[in-house]
């Protein structure tokens, strides 16, 4: 069955458009939208597999990229848009959450930043890979992103945190300015 019409079927499930289309409240969960096609036609999405760039728990053991050998796994790849609004929209979200870097927070605060940096690398490797650029080691669109994430992150109030976001910023510099 095409997508287009009344109702489908994913992993064995008939899906009803119009409850695929809201989401809508189950107990405690929702019902997220699945798209049997994930490939867009009129743009080219780049699959990355490394789930430990928007799954934090993974980090806690030892890093591989094969999907997890439970009975029960199912390998989910989530679209996330990296373009400079994003990731901008993204960094004000942690900053608004935490607050003052301070003794208590600064090691989560680090983590979440780190994921967005992350995000900023394959945002620049693919930027540095479309305009290969002469003579640098980033993409132009890469060094003013870091640029505002800099400025982002110098104005973090200061709490008396020991490490962050100190050494995330004089790293950023370093290597992209």
């Amino acid at each position: 069955m095409l997508k287009d019409s009344a109702a489908w079927r994913i992993c064995g499930i008939l899906w009803d458009s119009d409850q695929y289309s809201e989401r809508i409240e189950m107990g405690k969960m929702n019902r997220h939208e699945l798209d049997p096609y994930p490939i867009p036609k009129e743009k080219n999405p780049l699959f990355i597999n490394e789930p430990w760039i928007i799954d934090k728990s993974l980090l806690e053991y030892p890093i591989h990229p094969e999907p997890e050998d439970e009975e029960d796994n199912v390998r989910v790849y989530v679209p996330v848009d990296l373009n400079r609004k994003a990731i901008l929209r993204r960094i004000d979200r942690i900053i608004s959450q935490f607050g003052e870097a301070n003794e208590e927070n600064e090691s989560e605060y680090a983590v979440e930043v780190n994921q967005i940096l992350n995000q900023v690398e394959i945002y620049d490797q693919v930027w540095y890979a479309r305009h290969t650029p002469e003579n640098r080691k980033h993409s132009a669109e890469a060094v003013i992103l870091v640029k505002e994430l800099l400025e982002k992150l110098e104005n973090i109030p200061d709490g008396c945190a020991e490490c962050f976001p100190f050494e995330i910023i004089e790293e950023l510099k370093e290597e992209s300015l």
